[in-house]
């Protein structure tokens, strides 16, 4: 049994982590001491580009291609990251993609991707790190979850419902994993300043901003903050809630 309370044999997996949000998570927890793993789907360069990154600042970071919508790759990818680096301490599900459709032109399969993107990714990753962190009786799950899982948002329909789910995964999972000392908490972001969000309409983002009560976006590093903070332990008395970061635009 690893000793948990050593900064070096602490090892956070973050799925999706190779841009925006989650690679903002992947450097600030490397910077901090953990050995981070990182999951893509596609993209090696911009993983290698990630690693090379928190390499060059003192960090480790390791990232391995996984598509999570595979039940049987997930539970591959798992068992090997357990075997090289052994028990977990923390889970980020970050996976996510936005899949924007009205309702009345809903395309099935775009639809059913992204609930096999956002939710059941979590779903499957949950349940094959959650055993292996059970032994040390101490581990932490984030879930990424977003202010549109809370308050509706015209053209995401799927996008809403799991962001919604991820909420209950949490509360679930938080009652559930109590008893061996997991903590289960989620993450509700607002607008965020990422490459996503920098790519809506100007005049659309102007709009936004003025909606949000500080008028600003947040930042990845505010995110990876509260990220961060969730995984410490100060942290562990707190499980089972939604933490919304969005500028007070759900207050």
């Amino acid at each position: 049994m690893q000793d948990m309370t050593s900064a070096e044999t602490r090892w956070v997996l973050v799925t999706g982590g190779s841009r925006g949000i989650g690679s903002g998570m992947v450097k600030a927890l490397a910077a901090e001491g953990y050995r981070v793993v990182f999951t893509y789907h596609a993209s090696e360069d911009t993983a290698r580009h990630l690693e090379n990154e928190v390499a060059a600042a003192g960090g480790t970071a390791h990232g391995v291609q996984c598509d999570g919508r595979d039940a049987a790759a997930v539970e591959h990818t798992c068992s090997q990251l357990v075997e090289r680096f052994g028990e977990p301490y923390g889970l980020i599900n970050n996976m996510g993609i936005t899949g924007d459709q009205l309702l009345f032109t809903l395309d099935t399969d775009r639809y059913r991707d992204v609930v096999a993107t956002n939710l059941d990714s979590a779903i499957f990753f949950s349940r094959c790190m959650a055993p292996a962190m059970a032994p040390a009786r101490a581990g932490r799950i984030i879930q990424m979850s977003s202010v549109t899982g809370l308050k509706g948002n015209k053209g995401q329909v799927g996008y809403a419902a799991t962001k919604a789910a991820m909420i209950g995964i949490t509360r679930t999972l938080a009652v559930e994993l109590a008893r061996f000392r997991i903590t289960v908490n989620a993450i509700a972001p607002g607008f965020i300043a990422t490459e996503m969000v920098e790519q809506i309409d100007p005049a659309i983002r102007k709009s936004i901003t003025a909606s949000i009560p500080l008028k600003r976006l947040g930042q990845v590093s505010e995110v990876a903050a509260l990220a961060s903070f969730l995984l410490s332990p100060n942290a562990g008395y707190l499980t089972g809630q939604t933490f919304v970061i969005d500028g007070g635009l759900t207050a």
